[in-house]
């Protein structure tokens, strides 16, 4: 049996492995573009989010899965631990009780794991896999706003089988399945008999595809185009539980569409001799058609529950990184994402509920070779607090009945990643 056949034979057996991993551990999962993680795994993220055009890890498969060409044998695995901290003051219009509140989210530290693996089955082509959390949002409020609790959970991980071709020195294509898993979970609000449901968690399978291709220059510069569809999933479905007037358990049948949508991403790559690197991304977010205006929707509303309408914009993000070698086998890196929150401010409970707020990101993090075959790699991330302030002081049913209200998001993060090269 030749090299590449029992590389191959190897591969399908790790890839089983991360497959029943991504289904067995799903980590909790909460982003900082939107709903989306600035990026994956520790270089990527210690670089900005930067990396599509020039791959340096098996992660480049969720941004552009023809980058995948560039490298030999590997398997990549990594954990984010990752700490959010929100909160909110509102006043509520005297009809409503012209409470005042003022809280922190209770939403604790997530983590997050990331697998990843690469295979060159020739010297054309190679296959790859990763499976990573990709999206998350949630806020944990204890009772106040509408005398109830605002809870909301949304976690997401993505199962990516790809493969890439070399067309020639210059040019490679790449494509990857998009298989997700994602959990959500709410409540908020009142229905329209005042009553407190609960829509406990519910998970579905969704799915969806990549395609890129890189270009490369001079044997110093590249750039790439990589195009990520919505990803889809059926309705999220739930049998919701509260009190009514007379203390009786509510059972009705709740649905929600809740897609992630598509999105484009561009890329440039500078390497000059593996000593100094900068890496420049710019990627485009459709927020606007999964959480645009009366989204997400339910089809399905038998408890009677307020309508969302989370009015986001569509979102696009700056990310640059750059890496030095300090030493033969020790590498420096940093970098900076910056991306306008997609948030409208007149949506008042939407954006107390989905802060979704900060803005700039500052990384930085290094990489060590332990040994030829053996790198660790380490990443930090900040956000700083972003705030914003609005109204929606119509009454219900036409309006929130929020005269003002305040909603902050602050983040930072810490990655580990272990690499084995074959």
């Amino acid at each position: 049996m030749d090299s590449h056949k029992k590389r191959t034979k190897s591969i399908c057996l790790l890839s089983g492995l991360i497959f029943l991993a991504f289904f067995l551990i799903v980590p909790s999962t909460y982003a900082t573009n939107g709903m989306q993680v600035i990026g994956h795994g520790p270089i990527m993220r210690a670089m900005g989010g930067a990396g599509s055009a020039l791959p340096q890890d098996s992660a480049v498969i969720m941004v552009n899965p023809s980058g995948i060409s560039a490298l030999d044998a590997r398997i990549d695995v990594n954990v984010t631990y990752f700490v959010p901290k929100s909160s909110f003051r509102a006043t509520h219009t005297p009809a409503m009780g012209g409470e005042d509140y003022n809280n922190g989210s209770d939403t604790g530290p997530s983590f997050m794991a990331g697998f990843g693996v690469v295979a060159p089955l020739n010297d054309d082509i190679t296959f790859g896999v990763g499976a990573y959390g990709v999206a998350g949002m949630g806020t944990d409020y204890p009772l106040s706003i509408y005398n109830n609790v605002v809870y909301t959970s949304f976690e997401m991980m993505k199962f990516a089988p790809a493969v890439s071709y070399k067309i020639n020195k210059m040019f490679s294509v790449g494509a990857a399945a998009n298989i997700d898993y994602a959990t959500l979970r709410y409540r908020a609000g009142r229905n329209t008999n005042n009553r407190i449901v609960n829509h406990d968690r519910d998970s579905q399978v969704g799915f969806g595809y990549q395609v890129g291709g890189t270009a490369n220059f001079m044997e110093m510069f590249s750039a790439s185009i990589g195009y990520i569809s919505a990803q889809e999933f059926p309705e999220f479905e739930f049998t919701t539980t509260g009190d009514d007037t007379n203390g009786n358990a509510l059972g009705y049948i709740d649905t929600m569409n809740f897609d992630l949508p598509q999105m484009v991403v561009g890329g440039l790559g500078f390497n000059y001799k593996e000593k100094f690197k900068v890496a420049i991304d710019v990627k485009f977010i459709e927020w606007s058609k999964t959480m645009g205006i009366n989204s997400p929707t339910s089809h399905r509303n038998e408890s009677g529950s307020p309508a969302w309408s989370c009015s986001w914009d569509d979102q696009t993000i700056y990310a640059i990184g750059l890496e030095y070698g300090v030493l033969d086998n020790l590498r420096a890196r940093v970098g900076y994402n910056y991306g306008q929150h997609p948030l409208e401010a007149n949506r008042a409970f939407e954006n107390i509920a989905f802060p979704a707020l900060v803005e700039s990101h500052y990384t930085a993090g290094f990489g060590w070779d332990i040994t030829d075959k053996i790198t660790v790699d380490i990443a930090y991330m900040y956000a700083p607090e972003v705030e914003l302030t609005g109204a929606n002081s119509e009454n219900p049913p036409n309006g929130q009945g929020i005269t003002s209200y305040t909603s902050s998001l602050e983040e930072w993060s810490m990655d580990f990643g272990l690499s084995y090269k074959f």
